[in-house]
């Protein structure tokens, strides 16, 4: 198996961990706080999720991305632990912060291993392939954790079974990059990176139109579960049949996307207004859904995340055609993006709770999610990779 290949599968494996306990996590910690709050929690995370990423060239500059991804992966699992065995508040507040933390670090650290044995000429392929893998994982979990809620222990057998995958990944990864050598990382002032991005619209553009959908994401990774579960009255085996199918438009766009993208030169301004449009109108329609029918709420979840899986594929596509290995700034800003919307994501749906109830969330999301639109005509036409030199001041 080539390393690319080998990718894929530890990728696979870290996805799996990530998406076990995604959906519940707001669940779990309503035993530490209460629904109007637990929003505070993600946002804490998030923070200490882009300290960390802000300082991510630094670190890499120092370890490397093999003992930067390793060492990741140790305070993840050391998270887990306390997720798993302890009862106390602030023990389990402090987990999940890191175990958040850490997540975003590791999947940041991939991204560069991707990106170096990755062919730069199938770009399309390989990140499409990529979203499709570990969107598989995600498809698969909510059976898997809705079985491990209602037969086999509750939320804590979910955290062994994600402990376990990390540990299988962090061995795999530990064989498959010792031959990794790392390309200087640029590090770069802030305001260096500021003024690119101002000056390369199409570069803030892209940048702009994954906070939205990180911002979608981060509100109904929040919200949903405790929706259907607390005010639709669904069981947690109607839920996990529900995310199932809600979850495989990940797996049936994401490849296609990417090939159409790369052999037959689809124009990404397109995707990424269709995509826009079928996620707004379909996150708008689940404010005024009463019914506990689960048909209807497969449906209409499939539908924002059909509209999702374009959007990421081709946001995806597009900002790594545009970067190479090295432009760690770019990638970091650009990963930015997922802390940064669980910063403001749940602080808005914190202050939205406080004046409405929790259905109305995703009538706002659905408005907030048209935003995008105005991005897209600021991309550029091109359908290949561009061999440009990004003229920032560097440290």
């Amino acid at each position: 198996m080539n390393k690319i290949n080998r990718m894929y599968v530890l990728s696979f494996l870290f996805s799996l961990h990530i998406a076990l306990s995604a959906y519940i996590n707001s669940t779990f910690l309503l035993k530490i706080i209460s629904e109007k709050y637990v929003g505070i929690l993600f946002t804490i995370s998030s923070l200490v999720t882009l300290l960390l990423l802000s300082k991510s060239v630094n670190l890499l500059k120092h370890f490397g991305n093999r003992k930067f991804i390793l060492w990741s992966l140790i305070v993840n699992m050391i998270s887990l632990v306390g997720m798993i065995v302890s009862k106390d508040p602030y023990v389990i507040g402090t987990s999940f912060v890191t175990l958040t933390a850490t997540n975003t670090l590791i999947i940041f650290s991939i991204d560069i291993f991707i990106e170096h044995f990755g062919d730069p000429k199938t770009i399309g392929k390989i990140r499409g392939l990529y979203l499709t893998v570990i969107n598989v994982a995600w498809m698969l979990c909510p059976l898997i954790t809705a079985f491990l809620i209602e037969k086999e222990g509750g939320y804590i057998s979910i955290y062994i079974l994600s402990f376990i995958a990390t540990i299988v990944m962090t061995i795999g990864l530990f064989f498959s990059i010792r031959t990794f050598n790392d390309k200087q990382y640029i590090k770069t002032p802030f305001m260096a990176t500021y003024n690119y991005l101002k000056t390369n619209h199409h570069m803030l553009a892209i940048t702009m139109i994954n906070f939205i959908l990180q911002f979608f994401f981060a509100l109904m990774v929040v919200y949903t579960s405790i929706y259907l579960h607390n005010h639709i009255g669904l069981g947690w085996d109607d839920i996990g049949v529900i995310f199932t199918i809600m979850l495989t438009p990940f797996i049936i766009f994401g490849l296609p996307i990417g090939i159409l993208i790369d052999k037959y030169h689809f124009k990404k301004r397109t995707l990424l207004y269709i995509g826009i449009i079928i996620m707004s109108v379909a996150t708008f329609s689940m404010s005024f859904i009463t019914t506990d029918s689960i048909a209807l709420w497969a449906l209409v979840l499939f539908m924002t995340r059909m509209g999702a899986s374009i959007t990421e594929t081709t946001s995806e596509v597009y900002f790594f055609t545009h970067i190479k290995e090295e432009d760690t700034y770019l990638l970091s800003v650009f990963r930015d993006m997922t802390p940064v919307a669980y910063i403001f994501a749940p602080l808005i749906g914190t202050v939205i709770l406080l004046f409405l109830p929790l259905k109305f969330i995703f009538a706002i999301l659905g408005i907030i999610i048209l935003s995008a639109l105005y991005y897209i005509p600021k991309l550029r036409h091109n359908h290949s990779p561009i061999d440009e030199s990004l003229e920032i001041q560097t440290l």
